[in-house]
């Protein structure tokens, strides 16, 4: 009788397996290369002061949603700042500012290519941009562009990561309205 139910759960946890992987493959057409996704707000507040808000990146984990523990700017300011971000777990990652135009948009890429990078990611990077929509809205954009290893991660991703992130997104957009509206 054990035995059935172990060769019960083995073929089922196979079977489980192996249409996540079909379903992720199926996928891949929607996500080879890089993907972008990306979120916009109206914040009603000038333009200055959303800046000020979002482009405090030293006190970023702050206002995110729960994957960043701490960031530690290590290195400069602006253009070629490098900052070490960690999540709760320990794990941690490094980010180079690849653009920074004041009062307007910066952008960080993430080094995925370090030895201890946690996540199964080829590329990453990411943009904010503020712009004026009227003396007291502003546009917050946000652009993230990201490849993985795998195909099937892609795949995976499109289908089941995406809500997660959105989520996350959310949150970080709330906190920063929340943040900038004061």
């Amino acid at each position: 009788m054990v035995r059935k139910i172990l060769k019960g759960l083995a073929l089922f946890l196979v079977i489980d397996i192996v249409l996540l992987l079909v379903y992720g493959f199926v996928q891949y057409p929607k996500a080879k290369g890089e993907q972008h996704f990306t979120a916009e707000r109206i914040i009603h507040a000038p333009k200055e002061k959303v800046w000020k808000v979002i482009s405090d990146v030293g006190n970023y984990h702050e206002v995110t949603a729960p994957n960043i523990h701490h960031v530690k700017i290590v290195e400069g300011s602006g253009l070629g700042m490098k900052r070490v971000c960690s999540a709760p777990d320990g794990s941690s990652w490094e980010e180079t500012c690849t653009l920074w135009k004041p009062g307007e948009e910066f952008r960080f890429k993430v080094n995925t290519q370090r030895e201890d990078y946690p996540f199964p990611l080829k590329s990453l990077a990411g943009s904010w941009k503020v712009e004026t929509v009227s003396p007291m809205q502003t546009r917050l954009l946000l652009d993230f562009t990201y490849e993985f290893n795998s195909p099937f991660l892609s795949g995976y991703f499109l289908s089941v990561g995406m809500n997660q992130a959105k989520e996350d997104t959310e949150y970080l957009l709330d906190n920063w309205q929340e943040l900038a509206e004061k």
